[in-house]
């Protein structure tokens, strides 16, 4: 077997995928090759390593930490709202609503005459409603 054959499969070799033949023929070859037999141990530690990141250890403490930190977050939100939410922000409403209404009275005594309100204006006093034509006798005509 030459160094090319045996180098393609390796792979399958290390996975046991190979013939029984073609097994031992690879066997051979590694254990009288040094440049295989180097290629061969450098994907075997790669494999260890490869396998190794794989695995992931259960942190314990990491649930943990990730709910503490937003109980932190939170609480340190909670903190700086609550003086905001209760006590600025109902003093600032109840101010607005009384500017508002404030405003709204103004508003309205400006359509108002600032004089006698009680006086009829003397062109409505000197209307005679009984020498008004009706209509309906303008339409016979």
């Amino acid at each position: 077997m030459n160094c090319q054959l045996c180098q393609k499969n390796l792979d399958a070799y290390q996975e046991g995928r190979l013939s029984p033949d073609m097994m031992t023929q690879v066997e051979s070859h590694l254990e009288t090759c040094d440049s295989c037999k180097r290629i061969y141990n450098i994907q075997l530690l790669a494999n260890r390593v490869i396998n190794s990141e794989k695995e992931t250890g259960v942190n314990t403490f990491l649930a943990t930490r990730v709910l503490a930190g937003i109980e932190n977050l939170e609480n340190a939100g909670h903190e700086k709202e609550s003086f905001t939410v209760r006590i600025l922000q109902p003093a600032l409403i109840t101010v607005s609503l009384a500017a508002a209404v404030f405003f709204g009275i103004v508003l309205g005594n400006l359509s108002r005459p600032a004089g006698n309100t009680d006086k009829v204006p003397v062109e409505l006093a000197l209307i005679n409603d009984v020498s008004l034509e009706s209509v309906d006798i303008l339409s016979l005509e």
